[in-house]
């Protein structure tokens, strides 16, 4: 309700200065003092060790070597020999062995010799690239162009030596 006299107020009181406004963190909030004197270094996490499922595969042939063949034999054979699976992706957790004064990323490209852009000197080496690429591409033309010779060109070519002609004489002339 509003007080007696006064008009009625359309606002609510503030807070003390005490309040902090959003959430409040009690193990990091200690405001700038905090944060320029003393730096939150990353604790070690614990490896959680997982118990890796049994090697059946493994045991199997060794419980049928050992002459085991029914399924209570089979169960006090895995008890007796508990082969565990290999971690498949262990090689892949620890990082690599690298040298100390090894660098990542992508090496830099050598600079562009500016000189070179001006003298258009990669425009040359283009085109005499180009230039021997098609006079390559000619030869290799020429080379499929070139027709081989069948029977009948070769026979064109090279005609067969004429016969002498010799005049007919009739049969019964022949012994004359």
């Amino acid at each position: 309700q509003a007080e007696l006299g006064k008009p009625r107020r359309n606002c609510y009181t503030l807070p003390g200065a005490d309040f902090s406004y959003g959430l409040s963190i009690q193990r990091t909030d200690g405001g700038v003092p905090e944060a320029i004197g003393h730096w939150d270094s990353v604790k070690p996490r614990t490896r959680i060790v997982r118990e890796m499922p049994r090697d059946f595969i493994t045991m199997n042939p060794g419980a049928l070597r050992a002459g085991y063949t029914t399924a209570p034999e089979f169960n006090l054979y895995y008890k007796a020999k508990d082969i565990r699976r290999k971690d498949e992706l262990s090689h892949f957790k620890s990082p690599p062995k690298l040298p100390a004064d090894f660098t990542y990323g992508v090496r830099t490209r050598p600079n562009t010799p500016f000189f070179d852009l001006l003298q258009h000197k990669y425009k040359e080496l283009w085109m005499e690239e180009q230039r021997a690429l098609r006079a390559v591409q000619q030869v290799e033309k020429k080379k499929k162009d070139k027709i081989r010779d069948t029977r009948t060109t070769l026979l064109r070519k090279h005609l067969p030596p004429a016969k002498e002609e010799s005049f007919w004489h009739l049969p019964y002339l022949e012994k004359v």
